[in-house]
Formats: C-alpha cells, structure tokens, sequence
C-alpha cells in the first residue's frame, strides 16, 4: 500500500478514502500521504558526492581568489602572475585532491543507511538513521561517539536516529524529475537544493501526483511540464448562477386588466360598455 493516510482516532494506516474501514470516524480531506523507506551506501550514491562537491568546490575556489587579490592588491599585476606561473595552482590541485581521498575513506568507512520519507499535506520530511552503529562510523560522519547511548534497539540491530530535514510546501521554490535513478529533487530556494527524494518505482507516480496536487498550481515555483496543471485546473472554478426572472402575476398577464388601468378609463367609455 504506497498512498495511504492516517486515522486519528483509532491510530492506524489505512487506505485513502473518506471514511476509515475499522472504525467509521470520518476522514481528513488531506489525511493521505506517501510514505517509504530506501537504503542507500554513501560512497555509491551520487547525490552524497554532490552534497560534497557543492561545499568543496566553491569553498576552493573562494581561497584561490582571496590568495591572489591579497598577492595583487601587495605586489601588483605582476606578483599575480607570477603566482599563477609558480606551483600554487598545483599545490592547490593537490591539496583538493588529498581531501577528495580521505572523503572517499570516510565515505567508505560510514556503512550504510537508511532513511524514511514521508510526503503529506504539510510538505516534505526526511529523516536518516544509521543500523548498528559504532564509534567509527559516527567519528566518520563528523559524529562524536557519546551518541551510540542514544541507539534504540531494534528487531535485530540497534538503530540510531542522526537527523531530519523538514520542508513545507510553500517555501519550494524549483522541483527537478531525475526519472532514471527516480529520484524528485526539491529546492529552497531556486538555486540550493534541499532534499533529493530517493522514490521506488513502487512509490514514484503517488509522490509526483502529491507534488503536482501541491505545487501545480503555483505560478513562482520552476517546475518540469510534467507537474504543471493544466490552465483549466488552475484557475478557479466559477459556478454561474442562473438569473432570478420573477413570474408574471396575475395583473401581468395578458387579457387582463389592472385596478390603475381601470381607474384611468374615461367614464363615458365606461358607461357606454
């Protein structure tokens, strides 16, 4: 059961609808949602060594262009060049590669995860959880290893909760479809990307149609054709009312004569009738 929604009442997941089928308490017209669970490896999933790229990348670049404004702005145009003539740019090219490597080992060393996505009325929530954990694979996370007491013990391994990202509907700002790894991307704003929903093929077409029913209609969000509603569904409908036109009374119908009209008779016309 990929869409489904949630009862207050009696606590359960049940099929959407308007009613729920073990206890008969009505529905919210917004209780359904999609909700999943994906595993995924660190180091073989891309959109981790995005997430990486997108820090390391500008942050590079950012140094680079601080050392030769400092190296302008004291020694000219030409200590610049020379600068650039000199081994830096290599030093810096090996000093981005050495952090490339031990990343990769960190990536290595982190194990697997899984993470749980929920997508209801409210917006979109992420959250990552890390089976059988240990002190090296939190120190490889950038986690301090005190955070093991924090482990629930599951069915069969220990499970430990590291964090959760939450977005609402009405701060997305751009939504990118990547159907090959199905995979919907949402952004907050426009240019930085928030959460890259890994769906199932199970679970793709029930999150795109929440994400069109949501987003659809909005006119500042970029979105791909495929999300966009058709004019006819974004604008509003209006029920035209048919206009009162009253009957005709009595003194209205033809053949007939009212009390004014009579009153305004000649009376030589009236006797002589």
């Amino acid at each position: 059961m990929a869409l489904t929604a949630y009862c207050k009442k009696c606590a359960r997941e049940v099929e959407p609808g308007e009613v729920c089928p073990y206890c008969g308490s009505k529905l919210g017209k917004n209780a359904a949602h999609a909700a999943w669970c994906v595993e995924r490896t660190p180091v073989k999933d891309w959109m981790c060594w995005n997430a990486l790229m997108r820090i390391l990348l500008p942050a590079a670049l950012v140094i680079l262009l601080l050392v030769l404004a400092a190296e302008g702005i004291s020694g000219g145009i030409g200590a610049v060049e020379r600068m650039l003539v000199s081994g830096f740019p290599a030093v810096l090219l090996i000093l981005l590669g050495t952090i490339l490597l031990l990343a990769l080992a960190a990536l290595l060393l982190q194990g697997k995860e899984l993470t749980d996505y929920v997508v209801d009325n409210r917006g979109l929530h992420e959250v990552h959880y890390l089976p059988d954990p240990t002190p090296l694979k939190l120190i490889a996370r950038l986690r301090s290893p005190a955070k093991m007491k924090e482990a629930v013990q599951g069915s069969g391994a220990p499970v430990l909760k590291l964090g959760e990202k939450h977005l609402a509907w009405k701060d997305v700002a751009r939504v990118q479809l990547w159907p090959e790894k199905c995979m919907i991307l949402y952004y907050a704003p426009g240019w930085w990307m928030r959460i890259a929903a890994a769906c199932t093929p199970f679970i793709w077409e029930d999150v795109t149609a929440l994400t069109r029913e949501k987003l659809g209609r909005k006119r500042k969000v970029k979105l791909p054709s495929s999300l966009v509603l058709p004019a006819e569904q974004r604008s509003r409908r209006t029920v035209s009312r048919p206009k009162y036109t009253p009957e005709p009374g009595p003194e209205d119908s033809p053949g007939q004569m009212s009390m004014d009209t009579l009153f305004d008779i000649p009376p030589e016309e009236t006797e002589q009738n």
